[in-house]
């Protein structure tokens, strides 16, 4: 009786142990996706599209609140490439027009505050080497 409890107890310490690893490989595996390059800048667009989305929910009452808002979120859309300036994420801003009949006028819909990924565009271009590293 006690080498059957022997062998069920070095079972369940097995099983343990074997669930251990495994949570500790996933959590890893997290931890690492969450700091990486593709995360940060998946922030940073998100990032810039709240700053598209507050901008259109604006409705200055003439052109010298909407000049005003166009620099404050000019000034919140530079601060995003500071903010994310490890995915060398560059931020460009469009200014808004104020239509005559009151709101934005976009002809495009094109967004506010966008972003270039240059890491991205620098790394899908780079040039063939022909000797090894």
């Amino acid at each position: 009786m006690s080498l059957s409890w022997l062998l069920v107890a070095a079972a369940v310490a097995a099983i343990s142990a074997a669930a251990v690893v495994v949570v500790q490989t996933a959590v890893r595996d997290v931890a690492v996706d969450t700091g990486s390059h593709s995360a940060r800048l998946r922030a940073a667009v998100i990032a810039a599209d709240t700053v598209t989305r507050d901008w259109r929910a604006r409705a200055p009452a003439d052109r010298f609140e909407a000049d005003a808002l166009n620099r404050r979120y000019a000034e919140r859309c530079a601060r995003i490439g500071i903010t994310f300036a490890d995915t060398e994420a560059r931020p460009f801003w469009k200014p808004g027009v104020l239509a005559d009949g009151g709101g934005w006028f976009e002809m495009h819909k094109l967004p506010v505050c966008s972003l270039q990924n240059v890491r991205g565009e620098r790394e899908r271009f780079r040039p063939f080497q022909t000797a090894p590293p």
